[in-house]
């Protein structure tokens, strides 16, 4: 798992910046390499399905859509 998240970190970036940069990021890696399952590519197509990338703010409880 760790090596799936690496990339998404922003070095340049310290603390908390850095933990945030990084999941948002995740969420998009993790969105674009769904997006491009050809199965999941032929539902998105037809309109049948959609990808939406999302976080859970553990602090607000709140889900806040990554774009």
């Amino acid at each position: 798992m760790a090596d799936r998240i690496r990339p998404a970190l922003n070095h340049r970036l310290q603390g908390e910046a850095r933990i945030d940069a990084a999941v948002t990021e995740s969420v998009r890696r993790i969105r674009a390499r769904l997006a491009a399952e050809p199965a999941l590519t032929a539902r998105v197509v037809d309109g049948c399905l959609a990808g939406v990338g999302s976080r859970y703010e553990l602090t607000s409880q709140l889900v806040r859509k990554v774009p």
